[in-house]
């Protein structure tokens, strides 16, 4: 079983799981609740971990997992109420609340 990836927190990695589960990726997290032990053990080693069940479903993790990182479909869009330009993750203004045409 191998190690895909260290997180920084449970959360992004427990919403990462969840995503490669909803792809067919089978994977667990590890060291979940092992944070009370920050100041015994060094911190690297206390930051949850995923890890795929079978080693043939890595390299899709892996892709799956790069554009979870990054999404690379969306692009930027010009705002038509303030012509404000804005990242393609968001489909409202934080300008003025007009949403994408």
């Amino acid at each position: 079983m191998p190690r895909l990836v260290r997180t920084d927190n449970l959360l992004i990695a427990t919403l990462w799981a969840r995503m490669l589960e909803g792809a067919g990726v089978r994977c667990e997290i590890r060291n979940r609740f092992i944070g009370s032990a920050l100041g015994e053990l060094p911190a690297d080693q206390l930051a949850p971990e995923i890890w795929v069940l079978h080693e043939r479903d890595l390299a899709p993790a892996q892709s799956l997992l790069s554009e979870l990182r990054s999404p690379s479909g969306l692009a930027p869009w010009r705002c038509p109420g303030c012509s404000e330009i804005l990242e393609g993750q968001f489909f409202q203004c934080w300008k003025c609340a007009a949403t994408q045409a």
